[in-house]
């Protein structure tokens, strides 16, 4: 945990130090309510897995270009500055710029359709990055592109772990179940599928 701390510009609450040592070493998905700290349990996991394989990348998802904003801003207040070089990838920036992006970058925040996309016009793989983090991973179902990135990246990444974050994965047990299938999260155990009531 010291290895973590000594990054950190916030201190974590001891359920998130909790999380954080069940997620380390299995794909989970946390279930937290808003305002919780999510995004500071998936930035201790990013910490680990650059710590753990320093020549390769982070990669976060958000539903919507704002939400991968704030999760920037967030990781850019509470990590040193030259901690790791930080991209957006929007629809707005060319491909051939966000190809070139995607070599330099060590921690890129995008929407999933931009990756999506991307891995379609096979710009880039995903066989270098050790973590992806999915936000609102409710989202993660039928032809959702959550579910096509979460596959690819399963069958490509030579490390991969995968941390899905969310605040309702919803209440029946098919739906949560096809989530986890689709991350790649084997049953909803208590160890991999966490869920902490405050």
């Amino acid at each position: 945990m010291e290895h973590i701390l000594k990054f950190l510009q916030v201190k974590p609450r001891k359920y998130q130090e909790e999380i954080f040592s069940s997620c380390k070493d299995k794909n989970c998905l946390v279930v937290l309510p808003t305002g919780l700290g999510k995004t500071l349990i998936s930035l201790m996991l990013t910490i680990d897995r650059m710590t753990k394989f320093p020549d390769e990348k982070i990669l976060f998802l958000a539903p919507t270009r704002p939400l991968a904003e704030q999760h920037l801003k967030y990781f850019k207040k509470n990590l040193p500055e030259l901690f790791a070089t930080m991209e957006l990838f929007t629809g707005k920036t060319q491909a051939d710029a966000r190809k070139e992006l995607w070599q330099n970058a060590e921690i890129i925040f995008s929407t999933p359709q931009c990756i999506e996309n991307d891995l379609e016009n096979q710009l880039y793989s995903l066989k270098d990055v050790s973590l992806l983090v999915i936000d609102e991973c409710h989202r993660c179902l039928k032809n959702y592109a959550y579910t096509k990135v979460a596959q690819t990246y399963n069958s490509q990444a030579k490390h991969p772990r995968l941390l899905g974050l969310t605040a309702s994965p919803g209440h029946e047990k098919e739906k949560i179940n096809k989530i986890l299938e689709n991350m790649n999260i084997q049953a909803p155990r208590n160890k991999n599928f966490i869920k902490i009531h405050i």
